[in-house]
C-alpha cells in the first residue's frame, strides 16, 4: 500500500505493533506472516502505480520505483534506491524501462541502482544484500543470499550464484558468471567468470583457493572441506570443463558451467 503523508504516523505505529505482536506469537512458537503486515512507504517515495509490491515493505525517503517492477515481501529499501529505471545502454535510453523482479527480505540500502531489463528481467532473488552504491545492471541475475559491498557493480546480464560475495567497490564486466558461493576481494575487476567456492581478487581478478569461510557459513563442516580442497587443484588446471565434486555441492557446479555455455559472448 501507499502511505499518504497524513498516515505516516499511523504507519509507524502499525510497524511497531507488528514487532510487539512477532515477539508476543514468537513467545507462543507463532509467526505473523508478512502477507498481514502493512507495507511503510515515505511520503516523498516516488512509486509508479503500475509497480506491485507486497506487503511487510519499508521504502524510505525518495526512493524511485519504475512502472515495470515487481517486489515481494519484507524488504527494506533505504533512501534514494533507485529501482526500475531504462538500462544504461544506448539503445534503450529513451524507452520504456524493462522489467525488475526482486524478491523477499532482501536489504537494498542508499542509492543503490537496480536498472530494467532488455531481454528479460533484472533479478533480484531472496535475502540479498545490496550495500550503499552498489549497481545492479540490465538483465543481472542474483541468486539468493547474495551480497554487494559499496559501489560494486555488477554488469548486464551477469550472473551471480547462490551466496556469492563482492566486496568493496568491486567490478563485474558484463555477460560474467559468478559461482556460488564465491568471494571477490575489493577493488577487484572480474574480466573472466569466477568458478564457484572460490576467493578471486586483484585486477583483473584471478582465483587464488578455496572460499573456506563462506562454505562453513553455507552450513558445511571442516572435514567436508578436505573434498573441496582436493577438486579446487584438479579445477584450476583444467578450468574449460567441470572436474567432479564429490559432495552434493556439485550441483552448484553443474549450475555454473550450464549458464555460462549459454552465454554468447
Amino acid at each position: 500500500m501507499l502511505v499518504h503523508p497524513k498516515r505516516v504516523n499511523d504507519a509507524v505505529f502499525l510497524r511497531a505493533a507488528d514487532t510487539v505482536t512477532n515477539i508476543l506469537l514468537g513467545i507462543c512458537g507463532w509467526y505473523y506472516p508478512f502477507s498481514m503486515q502493512e507495507n511503510i512507504i515515505h511520503a516523498t517515495a516516488v512509486i509508479d502505480p503500475k509497480a506491485v509490491i507486497g506487503t511487510g515493505n519499508y521504502i524510505g525517503p525518495y526512493c524511485i520505483i519504475g512502472p515495470n517492477v515487481k517486489i515481494g515481501n519484507g524488504n527494506r529499501l533505504e533512501a534514494f534506491a533507485s529501482i526500475g529505471t531504462p538500462a544504461e545502454h544506448r539503445n534503450y535510453f529513451f524507452s520504456p524501462p524493462g522489467p525488475v523482479e526482486i524478491g523477499n527480505e532482501n536489504v537494498i540500502r542508499e542509492y543503490v541502482t537496480i536498472n530494467g531489463g532488455t531481454s528479460a528481467a533484472t533479478h533480484v532473488a531472496n535475502k540479498c544484500t545490496l550495500l550503499k552504491g552498489s549497481h545492479v545492471g540490465h538483465d543481472a541475475h542474483l541468486e539468493n543470499s547474495c551480497n554487494l559491498g559499496c559501489n560494486a557493480i555488477v554488469g548486464g546480464h551477469s550472473h551471480l550464484g547462490i551466496g556469492a560475495n563482492l566486496g568493496l567497490s568491486t567490478v563485474v564486466h558484463q555477460n560474467r558468471v559468478v559461482g556460488a558461493y564465491a568471494l571477490i576481494g575489493m577493488n577487484s575487476t572480474v574480466t573472466k567468470d569466477v568458478i564457484p567456492f572460490s576467493i578471486s581478487f586483484g585486477t583483473p581478478s584471478e582465483v587464488k583457493r578455496i572460499n573456506r569461510i563462506g562454505l562453513q557459513r553455507a552450513g558445511l563442516q571442516s572435514q567436508e572441506l578436505v573434498a573441496f580442497d582436493e577438486w579446487f587443484e584438479s579445477q584450476i588446471l583444467n578450468t574449460a570443463s567441470p572436474v567432479k565434486l564429490d559432495h552434493k555441492f556439485d550441483k552448484f557446479l553443474t549450475e555454473f558451467f550450464k549458464i555460462k555455455s549459454s552465454f554468447t559472448r
